[in-house]
């Protein structure tokens, strides 16, 4: 019979033997440790299927919202009414030599813009208002200009003003003096004086006066304007209410009398002249061609000696003889004394 021997197992068979085991061991037993953790929560399920927190609900989505939208009709939408655009009124006047006087106004509060062009459609100025406007322009000379109003600057024009005409020539500048009134007593001799002014004309209503009085009655107005080709400046009206009163009348009432002047002082009569006084005989004596004198403090002796020596004076022949001889010894005296 044949008998069976039996080998030991090397040490690494056996090792590996044993890790097999264990591996096997786990694959096993790691189904029943992983049912008890899913267990729980599986039955929890199972009990109560419709217990859902109501923050993780969905809504239930609407019946009508599921059905497809149901085609409206077609409708076409009014027309929303523009408003009215705003009424104007513009006018333009020559209100110097080179300058214009624009007025514009409207019926709203929009604001408007004012366009000044030539007669060839050139721009000559333009600008913005509102409600309305009172402007000087400054243009040049030699031409016509035209003013529109409009909603914008290139917009239909809303009014447009008269050619004002810069063709002509300038105005001269006149300025109208006052007329005088004359109102004395009654009514016969009241009369208006009118100036002579070049380009001024005056008038009463539609009466022209002439220079110079103009009778006139109870309450006068004097207007003044300026006639073609001249401008005026500073007041042009006067008005004046002339007095009915009548004159007094002279017999009844007379002048009262007249005071007389009182009598002027006696003038005191003048004193007479006096003749002159007599010369003195000492002067007679000594000057008895008269003259003025100068009376000496001297004795009788000194004096008549200064007289006498007085009475005697050097005349042009002494005169003569004294530079002849002067001369003479000063030509001797020079001819002695050169050598």
């Amino acid at each position: 019979m044949a008998q069976i021997v039996s080998r030991k197992a090397p040490p690494i068979v056996r090792r590996l033997a044993l890790c097999a085991a264990v591996l096997g061991a786990l694959m096993l037993g790691l189904p029943l440790l992983m049912v008890p953790q899913a267990g729980p929560a599986t039955a929890a399920a199972e009990r109560s299927p419709l217990q859902i927190p109501a923050d993780q609900l969905s809504p239930s989505p609407d019946p009508q919202q599921l059905l497809p939208p149901s085609p409206s009709p077609t409708s076409t939408p009014s027309p929303t009414p523009s408003a009215a655009p705003p009424k104007a009124q513009v006018s333009l006047v020559r209100s110097a030599c080179d300058s214009v006087r624009l007025a514009a106004q409207t019926d709203q509060g929009a604001m408007l813009a004012y366009r000044i062009t030539d007669e060839a459609g050139h721009e000559a100025a333009s600008g913005r208002f509102t409600g309305a406007a009172d402007i000087i322009v400054p243009l040049s000379t030699g031409h016509a200009y035209t003013a529109s109003v409009s909603q914008a600057p290139e917009g239909a024009a809303l009014a447009t003003s008269a050619a004002a005409d810069l063709t002509a020539p300038c105005p001269v500048a006149v300025t109208a003096d006052a007329p005088l009134f004359s109102d004395p007593c009654g009514t016969d001799r009241d009369a208006v004086l009118v100036p002579r002014i070049i380009g001024v004309d005056y008038r009463v209503g539609e009466t022209l006066l002439a220079a110079g009085s103009n009778s006139a009655l109870g309450t006068v107005t004097v207007v003044a304007s300026a006639r073609p080709g001249y401008s005026m400046g500073g007041p042009t009206q006067w008005t004046h209410q002339f007095s009915s009163a009548p004159c007094p009348d002279s017999q009844q009432q007379p002048l009262p009398p007249t005071a007389a002047a009182p009598a002027p002082p006696p003038v005191p009569p003048s004193a007479e002249p006096q003749p002159p006084a007599a010369p003195s005989p000492a002067v007679t004596a000594d000057h008895p061609g008269g003259g003025e004198w100068q009376a000496s403090t001297g004795t009788p002796a000194e004096h008549s000696s200064q007289t006498a020596a007085s009475t005697w004076a050097p005349g042009p022949l002494a005169w003569g003889v004294m530079i002849a001889l002067a001369v003479a010894g000063g030509i001797l005296f020079w001819s002695k004394t050169r050598h």
